[in-house]
């Protein structure tokens, strides 16, 4: 290869771990977005009447809402917003996974012009030796916290539909929310977990 396209494709390199980064720090600020309202999730759903009272009182002092409203209403928020994290979240960890597929191909042919020696940081040196407790991360991102997502969300529109029943069209609007959540969490397993076709 010669010196310009390998000058070339050095900063497109450069530039494609810097977008990484920037994608790894978006990555995990959804995480916590999506944590922190599975956790509110939980607090309704574990003690129902203290969660009403307690974002009452947070809508009363931040809002200065002095008027009874329906907080059911709220409840769907939550349910919206959190497919909105979610979606994001799982497009997210799929554009890195691509990223990365991608960065190790660019690695392989610019270290092919150093005989290996260079240009293997996300490939074959971070690979080597690949620690115990970075497996265990990997599966606490891939397969514990949409098991989690799973099982809150399902608790919540059962506990849901149980205490308001069918005739609330609310109910009807967090089903939807949480079937697309669902049809989502279903995707990005899909996507990340099957095998490539052999070509």
């Amino acid at each position: 290869m010669d010196s310009d396209k390998l000058q070339v494709l050095s900063e497109h390199y450069s530039h494609t771990f810097d977008s990484l980064q920037t994608h790894l720090k978006k990555r995990d600020r959804l995480f916590m977005w999506a944590l922190l309202l599975l956790v509110i999730m939980l607090f309704q759903l574990y003690t129902p009447s203290e969660a009403t009272n307690l974002i009452a009182q947070l809508i009363e002092k931040k809002l200065e809402i002095k008027t009874q409203f329906n907080l059911f209403y709220i409840q769907s928020v939550i349910w919206f917003v959190l497919l909105a994290v979610v979606i994001k979240y799982f497009q997210s960890l799929i554009f890195i996974e691509r990223q990365y597929s991608y960065l190790h191909s660019l690695e392989d042919l610019l270290s092919s012009e150093y005989e290996e020696r260079a240009y293997t940081r996300e490939g074959k040196s971070y690979l080597k030796k690949y620690p115990i407790f970075l497996n265990w991360a990997s599966f606490l991102y891939t397969m514990l916290f949409p098991a989690i997502l799973a099982v809150i969300t399902i608790s919540k529109i059962v506990s849901e539909y149980k205490q308001y029943g069918p005739k609330e069209v609310l109910v009807w609007f967090n089903i939807s929310i949480f079937v697309f959540i669902l049809i989502s969490l279903g995707l990005y397993l899909y996507g990340i977990h099957r095998k490539p076709k052999n070509t």
